[in-house]
């Protein structure tokens, strides 16, 4: 199988975790300031947890994942994007029923997609 066509599809399994974590813990977070924070905290950490295991499937390190990073997010980031949406526009119920917890949802997802870029950034080294 193509690497590229590897990462995209690891990119559509993130952004399914990603709809998961939301859509179960929106309930509980979105009403108290501590708690959101809470989330987005929880969002900018799952990137670690994901790049990690990511390289390790792929066969690489972490210091290599800055351009499969930024292949996995275009399919993410076109699928956000759509369905907070069409969640804000109340077409459909992706993330959140309304579309102020939509909102919030998008703000954890950019807060997770800023952590996605701020560690492989952070980790990336050029080859010798």
């Amino acid at each position: 199988m193509d690497r590229k066509f590897t990462f995209i599809i690891f990119g559509i399994i993130v952004w399914l975790g990603g709809v998961v974590l939301i859509r179960v813990l929106h309930p509980f977070m979105y009403g108290d300031v501590f708690l959101h924070s809470l989330l987005l905290f929880i969002g900018f950490l799952t990137a670690p947890l994901t790049l990690i295991p990511v390289a390790k499937l792929t066969g690489r390190t972490k210091h290599d994942m800055l351009v499969p990073t930024a292949i996995m997010a275009m399919p993410s980031m076109l699928m956000d994007a759509l369905a907070t949406t069409f969640d804000a526009a109340g077409l459909s119920h992706i993330y959140a029923n309304t579309a102020q917890a939509s909102a919030y949802s998008a703000g954890v997802l950019l807060l997770a997609f800023w952590g996605f870029f701020f560690f492989a950034l952070l980790w990336h080294r050029e080859p010798a």
